[in-house]
This record gives C-alpha cells, structure tokens and sequence, in this order.
C-alpha cells in the first residue's frame, strides 16, 4: 500500500448543463482508462449540470489527474472540498463508477451534492452508499 494514499473529492459545474448526462458516458470512458493506468479508484455522481467525484490513489497521481480535470472545458468552477490522507480505499477496485440516474433516485443525488460543501465526508460516505447499492441490484 502506498504510503501516500489519499482522498479527494471535488464539485464542479458543467459548461454545457443541459448535456451533462451525454458527457456522462465520454468522461466515463476516458476516466476509467486513466484510472487504471494511475491506480485510481472512485465515483462520480451527476445532476443538473453539477458533478461531484470522490477520487482515491497516491498524491502526485491525484494532482496530475486535478490538472487534467481542471483544464476539461466540460467543466468550470472546480472547487477540492475534500482531501485528506487515508489508510485504505473506500472505493475498492472501483476505478470509476457512476450513478445511474432514475427518476426515483435525482433526489438522493441532489441531495448528496448539495451536501458535499458542508460535509463532504458524508457526502462520500452517502455516494459510496448509494452506488453499492445500484451495483448489488
């Protein structure tokens, strides 16, 4: 285990709301690929334009991967609500999971979003929570 493992999680604004959910699947795709090589694990949740990412893995591995995030035109308003060390991942083997969006489940997205702000760690503990759930059904 890397002695520098840490969390982050970040909110961001989609440049093109109205698209964010077609965005979805082209950012999955890249990000689990980069994952993989840099030995991240994570989720992304998506609603109404915003997204809200938790990512795991060694410091400089995080840093470059913010930078790339940062510089995405898909994005603007990138704001780290959380990074903190760790002993261990919360996300397993997850390299990038994302939630499914059904019509039952935009308030409990909405509402880990709005909480990542004031108490990102719930709203990671709310995330992981949910997308286990989603992937045991």
């Amino acid at each position: 285990m890397s002695l520098n493992l840490q969390r982050i999680a970040y909110y961001s604004l989609a440049s093109q709301p109205e698209a964010a959910l077609i965005m979805l699947a082209e950012i999955l795709g890249v990000s689990d690929r980069n994952n993989v090589r840099d030995s991240l694990t994570g989720a992304l949740l998506v609603s109404r334009g915003r997204f809200f990412q938790v990512l795991e893995g060694a410091a400089q591995d995080l840093d470059r991967t913010l930078a790339r995030i940062a510089a995405d035109p898909r994005h603007h308003s990138l704001n780290v609500v959380l990074r903190v060390d760790v002993n261990r991942r919360m996300f397993g083997q997850w390299g990038m999971v994302a939630a499914r969006i059904a019509p039952s489940q935009q308030p409990e997205i909405d509402a880990i979003i709005d909480r990542c702000h004031d108490d990102p760690a719930a709203a990671i503990k709310a995330a992981r929570d949910l997308l286990e759930h989603q992937i045991a059904a």
